[in-house]
């Protein structure tokens, strides 16, 4: 009697199925991206927190855009720094989010934790300020002290994320929205 053929097969293009499969469910970073400026936001951190200007060598800094983004992943999905650097590692969502999709090195704790440190608590507030304006100009108003978890809706259905760490409260439609957003399911509060 002949095998039965198992259920898994082997692709060269495995990885490009697995991409092209996750953008028709629709990614959710893609979909924050749309809502957030990163470059805007880069800039904004660079203002409030230049980068020092340190003696020449060494490898090269990461991009401050790269860096916001990873941060806002972090504050997002409430990663440690060590967490953060196995993420970026491990999910091929976190690269192509960070832009970091073909790079052969990528941010690791310690950079990750120099670059908070560089921007202080001055830079974190000028990050996630921004954050909420952004949505706001997005139609989405951020409303603290309420609640951790947060929906976005679009009128007919809504999604929930975990907002935690942004500071932001509660996240709701000020009007009809294009776009609803899923993360993750809630965290609990400790």
């Amino acid at each position: 009697m002949k095998p039965r053929k198992g259920a898994i097969k082997t692709d060269l293009f495995a990885a490009e199925l697995h991409q092209r499969k996750i953008d028709q469910l629709g990614d959710p970073l893609v979909r924050i991206g749309r809502h957030i400026d990163f470059t805007a936001l880069a800039s904004e951190v660079d203002r409030v927190a230049p980068r020092p200007v340190g003696p020449q060598g060494g490898r090269p800094p990461y991009p401050t855009e790269t860096m916001v983004r990873i941060l806002v992943l972090k504050r997002l999905y409430n990663h440690s720094d060590e967490q953060m650097e196995y993420q970026l590692l491990d999910r091929h969502s976190y690269q192509r989010f960070c832009g970091l999709r073909d790079a052969a090195n990528l941010p690791d704790r310690t950079t990750i934790w120099n670059f908070e440190n560089r921007i202080g608590a001055a830079g974190a507030e000028a990050l996630f300020t921004a954050v909420a304006q952004q949505f706001l100009q997005h139609g989405y108003v951020a409303r603290g002290g309420q609640i951790i978890d947060a929906t976005l809706a679009d009128g007919e259905s809504s999604l929930t994320f975990s907002w935690m760490n942004f500071c932001l409260g509660t996240l709701m439609p000020s009007s009809s929205s294009e776009d609803s957003l899923l993360l993750n399911p809630p965290l609990p509060v400790l």
